[in-house]
């Protein structure tokens, strides 16, 4: 395939103009917000930065609700030996890869997974994000080129590898090529591509569009809630410098060490400065001639606590997550429970479809590398990706429903999917014949005991011979 190094150098600018936007969504991620970072101090007062990190605590609540269990791939016309295998070849995984990959695509809206081949001759995945990943795709939708933007080690320039159908092409930063390119054998552009809602982040039109993500949707109400956080938190630590007022009191005139009284520039004695410490008491006359009080502000703690609880309303509102340390009904009902959640699930949804549209990109590969290496020939199409939700779930409910519904109506195999510990049906299926098999006792000619059997011949023969010395038969 000729490589169009004009589109690519395109597809590295676009990349370049996007990348601040996405490092704003990693930075609030990872605590390192606007209203932390453009926070402005004040001389002699408390300072006090507070971090209530919502963006971290949103995307890690979905990530774990959609993908902290494991996927379940499922075999359409019952191959077994089809899942097997790509479980086999996805154990060279890391455990957590999915969760990691799912959190990326969240976090972005977007994520890349990078399919390719070791020098060892395993299968890997490397997944990838809108930071150092750009996809380029044609009027169809189909993936042109990818490009993997990376640095190495304490090498502070970035390095390039393009990804086609056919092979990868190894750049510089000035698109000059390095070394040959290496090919891949998939047939594929070997990455898969997840996006949330489905549209591409752009400019185009003078404002950011195609952009669903948590930090998108809360960025303005997390700055507030810090910013109110810190100013509070700052207004109560002042009271601690917080300025006394004199009335009517001469101070104590400054001395040096010989106890003379030391004048200031303009001939007049320097009084001490007030301090009261280690318990020092001041002593008055009358109090309408000297007094002193402490200059407080009077800050109404009700206004600053609906103000904080209306921030945090809207955050779980507007991102239609929960706030699960509120304190709920005793009798709530699992129905009930569930209700709650619907918002939350339509959001997760997405996620998985997202996320779906990675992992098909994902089992084409393994099925092309599993016909490579074992000639072993799959159809992709005919394996279904399943996520199970990581929440609480009645399996008594489920166990209950299960047996009321006839085999005539649903298949033993579709039930056994339904039950929340099961991530292979077809796996289940075999361990449960091997258990029937094991119980039905082994009736073949090798297992028969000859000599009880010769026994029982004579036993036969001689009460037989009798039967006949005796006549009674």
């Amino acid at each position: 395939m000729d490589l169009d190094l004009n589109l690519l150098q395109k597809c590295y600018a676009d990349w370049d103009d996007k990348l601040d936007h996405y490092d704003h969504i990693n930075r609030y991620y990872y605590g390192n917000t606007d209203s932390l970072i453009n926070f402005r101090p004040k001389m002699g007062r408390s300072n006090l930065k507070i971090n209530a990190n919502f963006v971290a605590k949103l995307v890690d609540e979905e990530c774990q609700y959609s993908f902290d269990n494991e996927t379940t791939y499922v075999s359409q016309d019952g191959n077994s030996d089809a899942i097997k295998d790509i479980k086999y070849v996805l154990a060279n995984n890391k455990a957590d890869h999915d969760l990691n990959l799912g959190r990326e695509l969240i976090c972005f809206g977007t994520a890349f997974e990078i399919n390719y081949i070791k020098p060892d001759g395993t299968f890997y995945n490397r997944k990838v994000n809108p930071l150092n990943g750009y996809m380029y795709l044609d009027e169809n939708d189909e993936p042109v080129y990818f490009l993997h933007i990376y640095k190495k080690q304490l090498d502070p320039n970035n390095y390039i590898d393009v990804y086609t159908k056919d092979e990868i092409y190894h750049f510089n930063y000035e698109f000059k090529p390095i070394g040959d390119p290496t090919p891949h054998y998939f047939g594929i552009v070997p990455v898969g591509y997840g996006i949330i809602g489905g549209k591409v982040l752009n400019k185009d039109k003078g404002y950011i569009e195609g952009d669903k993500t948590i930090f998108r949707i809360i960025k303005t109400l997390q700055d507030a809630l810090e910013t109110n956080l810190g100013d509070v938190t700052s207004e109560i630590s002042d009271f601690r410098n917080a300025i006394l007022k004199m009335y009517g009191i001469e101070l104590e005139d400054a001395k040096d060490e010989k106890g003379n009284v030391i004048l200031g520039a303009d001939g007049h004695p320097i009084k001490k400065p007030p301090v009261i410490r280690d318990n020092a008491i001041l002593y008055f006359g009358k109090k309408s001639d000297e007094d002193a009080e402490w200059l407080t502000k009077d800050i109404n703690g009700q206004f600053v606590k609906d103000t904080r609880e209306d921030i945090k309303d809207l955050i779980y509102s507007l991102t239609s997550h929960i706030n699960n340390n509120e304190k709920m009904q005793s009798n709530l009902s699992g129905i009930a429970l569930r209700s709650r959640l619907f918002s939350l699930e339509g959001r997760c949804k997405d996620n998985e479809k997202a996320m779906k549209n990675i992992l098909k990109t994902r089992i084409k590969c393994i099925c092309k590398y599993l016909f490579l290496t074992k000639s072993k020939t799959y159809d992709p199409n005919m394996i279904d990706i399943l996520f199970t939700p990581n929440i609480p779930i009645d399996e008594t409910t489920i166990a209950d429903m299960i047996s009321k519904i006839p085999q005539d109506v649903v298949s033993n195999y579709t039930k056994r999917s339904w039950l929340p510990r099961i991530d292979n049906p077809d796996v289940e299926q075999e361990r449960i014949d091997k258990e029937k098999e094991s119980e039905i006792p082994d009736m073949g000619l090798d297992n028969i005991d000859t000599n009880k059997s010769k026994t029982n011949d004579m036993n036969k023969m001689n009460k037989n011979n009798n039967c006949n010395n005796s006549n009674c038969c």
